[in-house]
């Protein structure tokens, strides 16, 4: 899964580039991260607020 992310607005490489959650989610309500082998769970709460747990 490739997820498009914002063009950034400053050249400045200091700047974190942006993700819109829709895009990273696409109507579900949990994604994988996998980060050094190890997996990660981002989730949309009831009250939608992201959590993420290992």
């Amino acid at each position: 899964m490739t997820v498009e992310a914002e063009p950034r607005e400053s050249s400045d490489p200091e700047t974190p580039r942006r993700v819109q959650s829709t895009a990273l989610f696409r109507g579900e309500r949990e994604v994988v991260i996998v980060h050094r082998g190890q997996e990660y769970r981002l989730r949309i709460t009831r009250m939608e607020k992201l959590i993420l747990t290992k």
